[in-house]
């Protein structure tokens, strides 16, 4: 089954399906990405916009998809608001808990050196950890930055494009 990575027009989003290992990637953006051979796209409204939810989840039922990476902030905000009607639906959404958000606000990006991929507390993919991350078991797609012996672990996201 195709799992949904959106920002399709960013470095990060081509960098999460290497580090997934996935063959069946359906990339998202508010713009139409170029026809690259064998890639699927969708193009999707800004999270700003009243059919935002409504839209991806309607493209998520035409692919088939089960599983959602947001690589925006706004993204993760409103799809968050809607997790039950996307596991209505049987599409996970791979973003922290409510609890988790709001103790972490403002989402802010995360550096880029090391990526976990975490469902339920349970690392299904990474890349640059040395370590396996314990986040109480959550799940979203993390970045992590060593501070002297501390790691610090925050969503792994690209700017909001200012919308």
């Amino acid at each position: 089954m195709p799992v949904l990575i959106t920002a399709g027009l960013s470095p990060e989003a081509y960098r999460l399906k290497r580090i997934l290992a996935i063959d069946e990637v359906v990339f998202a953006d508010q713009s139409p990405l170029p026809q690259i051979p064998g890639s699927r796209s969708l193009v999707i409204p800004p999270y700003t916009s009243s059919s935002f939810v409504h839209e991806v989840l309607k493209g998520c039922l035409d692919l088939g998809i089960t599983k959602i990476y947001p690589l925006q902030a706004g993204e993760v905000t409103e799809l968050s608001k809607a997790r039950s009607l996307f596991l209505e639906y049987n599409v996970k959404l791979i973003i922290p808990s409510e609890e988790w958000l709001k103790n972490h606000e403002p989402l802010v990006k995360g550096s880029a050196e090391d990526i976990t991929v975490l469902e339920e507390g349970t690392t299904v993919a990474a890349e640059g950890v040395s370590d396996t991350i314990s986040l109480n078991n959550e799940t979203g797609v993390f970045s992590g930055a060593t501070n002297g012996q501390n790691t610090e672990y925050c969503l792994y996201l690209i700017e909001d494009a200012g919308i």
